[in-house]
């Protein structure tokens, strides 16, 4: 498998996710699709998880959905976050289909059940990554 990594919030990707790095790192939010049973997945991987197909593509997607679960960190994994905490990892609900995981780019204590949310990529490092905000 190959992996690059920079620094200690670099993220790591395999050749099963390097195209969906690619894409937001454009601009681009893509969903795995699959084209045997029909259902979106998350995190890309070689084969669809409800199925077992190799028939899937990045589909496009809005990024439009709803929060699903959330976590607040409070301790930092590394030293680049210590200003940021707390914030939130949101699992998100796509409207579209499929289940994202992103960074909350707002105020923890705002966060609720099916809160609707918008894509938002933000920068870390040099870094694109996938976030997510409240609609409105």
């Amino acid at each position: 498998m190959t992996e690059t990594t920079t620094s200690a919030t670099r993220v790591t990707w395999s050749l099963d996710t390097k195209w969906w790095w690619d894409a937001l790192e454009g601009g681009e939010l893509l969903v795995p699709s699959c084209g045997s049973c029909g259902n979106r997945f998350f995190p890309p991987q070689a084969f669809c998880p409800h199925c077992g197909s190799e028939d899937w593509h990045g589909a496009t997607t809005d990024g439009t959905g709803k929060v699903y679960s959330w976590v607040v960190i409070h301790h930092p994994f590394s030293p680049e976050f210590r200003d940021a905490v707390p914030y939130a990892i949101v699992a998100i609900d796509l409207d579209d289909g499929g289940r994202l995981i992103g960074r909350y780019i707002g105020d923890p204590t705002t966060l609720r059940d099916a809160l609707p949310v918008r894509v938002k990529l933000w920068q870390q490092s040099g870094q694109t990554l996938l976030g997510f905000q409240p609609r409105g």
